[in-house]
């Protein structure tokens, strides 16, 4: 991924080299934040130009850590242009076939200066129609409640279906210790028409009595994904497999640095600059 510009406040108060450390993807997968194979689904995705934004209410829920570990699965070639908040100028390059460009906004919010919301949030959206892909975090408990301030914010539905997925965190205390878990995602598009003009396709979901995953079992959720991604679903689900068992081979192997997992995940996928 390169850099367009620099980066204000990725952290919120803490900036962008500030705490809290960054952590991989195979940290996030050793602690349980979600299975291998979600992980999987969000590389493949991601490598397709999915937007992605990850929700939750309470502050230091991992919504940022997340995001930013799922950043390695970008294609090397990806631009990344971060948002600056109010005053923004969205001074994007030209749309490429060969170069995904991301807009990568800290949080969709009214909290700080250098968040996003009203206007630049509307903005945004216009330019995933465009077909520019976002990466984002916000506020919210639910999906339905995420899908509603965005709304709220002044996005149209039918733009809405533009983005891929919304996930939402929950941050549990169980046995003296903190856990945090992806508890739904969900994958967002064209609803059917006439009054319906988004649909919402639950992709996983949390099971917290057993604290296991239920990942596309809602009926229709596969060929619903797969026709997203431009997949056959039986080539989406076992390349989710083989890449779900290259991950966990990873956090087996102890192979937890930043730096480690893009070298490993680019030599996976056989990148010319690895």
């Amino acid at each position: 991924m390169r850099a367009l510009n620099e980066p204000n406040s990725w952290w919120g108060w803490h900036g962008w080299s500030g705490q809290p450390v960054p952590l991989s993807i195979t940290q996030i997968l050793k602690v349980g934040t979600m299975p291998t194979e979600l992980a999987a689904l969000f590389w493949l995705s991601l490598e397709r130009r999915a937007s992605l934004i990850l929700a939750a209410d309470p502050p230091s829920s991992g919504k940022t850590t997340i995001l930013t570990a799922l950043l390695t699965f970008l294609p090397p070639e990806t631009r990344a242009y971060f948002t600056q908040g109010w005053g923004e100028t969205f001074d994007l390059p030209p749309l490429s076939d060969a170069t995904p460009t991301y807009i990568l906004v800290n949080e969709i919010s009214d909290d700080l200066p250098v968040y996003s919301w009203g206007p630049y949030v509307v903005r945004i959206f216009e330019l995933l129609v465009e077909g520019y892909s976002l990466g984002s975090t916000m506020h919210a408990d639910t999906v339905e409640e995420a899908i509603a301030q965005l709304e709220e914010e002044g996005v149209p539905r039918r733009h809405l279906a533009h983005l891929t997925f919304v996930g939402t965190l929950r941050l549990v205390y169980a046995g003296g210790r903190i856990l945090r878990r992806l508890d739904e995602v969900a994958l967002l598009g064209p609803g059917d028409g006439a009054r319906n003009d988004l649909s919402v396709t639950p992709v996983s979901s949390w099971d917290a009595e057993r604290d296991s995953f239920r990942l596309l079992e809602r009926e229709g959720s596969a060929a619903a994904l797969a026709r997203r991604l431009g997949v056959q679903e039986g080539g989406l689900r076992q390349e989710m497999e083989r890449r779900g068992r290259f991950l966990a081979g990873l956090v087996r192997d102890g192979v937890f640095t930043q730096a480690a997992v893009q070298r490993a995940v680019a030599e996976y996928r056989g990148d010319s600059t690895s």
